[in-house]
């Protein structure tokens, strides 16, 4: 990423990995997404940064008549919680989903769509970054 001022790394400021090709996370591992999204459907924009816990979820399920019902796919990841409660929300779109791996931090995802926030059976649902290295890489060439 260029930017037009440099970074100061510090403990709330910290670099994450790419993922590498073919790189891919199992059904259940722990993720993190962050945003200044709602608090809750319907509601403001926070004004401080959140951050949730979810889980990621394996596409066959995200994909089950009572979930998102074919909607999802290679190049989508659902993350969070069937029963509901704890998700992304509007205004969280763009922002990341990172998973901790051999010590190393991975963006994962970047939030994207879901229905409504913390429904049940309507879990969040995050581009797949490891589908999007092919175009992520040719930006990067492109803006030298």
């Amino acid at each position: 990423m260029r930017l037009t001022s440099p970074v100061t790394f510090n403990s709330a400021v910290q670099p994450v990995c790419l993922p590498n090709a073919g790189m891919m996370w199992p059904a259940g591992q722990s993720c993190w997404t962050t945003g200044w999204g709602a608090l809750y459907e319907g509601g403001t924009s926070a004004s401080n940064l959140n951050a949730a816990m979810v889980p990621l979820i394996d596409p066959g399920t995200c994909n089950n008549p009572t979930v998102y019902n074919g909607a999802i796919s290679s190049t989508m990841i659902c993350a969070g919680y069937l029963q509901g409660g704890i998700d992304s929300c509007q205004g969280d779109s763009g922002g990341p989903m990172v998973t901790k791996t051999n010590s190393l931090w991975w963006l994962v995802g970047d939030t994207s769509w879901g229905t409504g926030c913390a429904n049940k059976n309507k879990p969040g649902v995050y581009g797949n970054v490891t589908e999007f290295l092919p175009w992520i890489y040719l930006q990067m060439q492109t803006y030298r």
